[in-house]
C-alpha cells in the first residue's frame, strides 16, 4: 500500500499544477514555467517505471492478493497528462494562411511624381 500512495501522490500533484495553468496566463516562452513542466514529465516518465515495477510485481502475486491496483487505467491516467504536456510545450504549426493575390504591381514601382 506504500506503494500506491507514493505513485498517487507524484500524480495527483502534477495533474493539479497542470490544469490550474491556463494556457494564456504566461508567454508560452516563459523559461521557469518550461522547466517546472519539464520537471514534471520527468516525473511522469519515474511514475511509469513504477507502474511497470509493480505490474510484474501483481503478476508474481497474482491469486494471492484480493485487492490489485487498476494499472492500466493509471497507466491511461499517465499517459494522458503526458500528451497534454507534450502539446503545451509543443503546439503544433499553424498551417501557412494564403494570402490574396495585390490588385496593384508592387514590383519597382514606389516612385511617382507629385501632380
Amino acid at each position: 500500500m506504500l506503494h500506491f500512495k507514493s505513485l498517487i501522490l507524484p500524480l495527483a500533484l502534477s495533474a493539479s499544477v497542470v490544469s490550474a495553468i491556463p494556457a494564456s496566463a504566461v508567454e508560452p516562452y516563459d523559461e521557469i514555467q518550461r522547466r517546472d513542466l519539464a520537471l514534471i514529465q520527468d516525473q511522469l516518465n519515474q511514475v511509469a517505471t513504477v507502474l511497470d515495477r509493480l505490474e510484474a510485481r501483481q503478476a508474481e502475486q497474482a491469486g494471492q492478493i484480493n485487492l490489485y491496483l487498476d494499472i492500466p487505467r493509471v497507466r491511461a491516467d499517465v499517459e494522458v497528462i503526458q500528451r497534454g504536456l507534450d502539446e503545451y510545450l509543443s503546439p503544433s504549426r499553424m498551417p501557412p494562411r494564403r494570402l490574396e493575390p495585390m490588385e496593384d504591381d508592387v514590383v519597382g514601382r514606389y516612385l511617382r511624381q507629385e501632380p
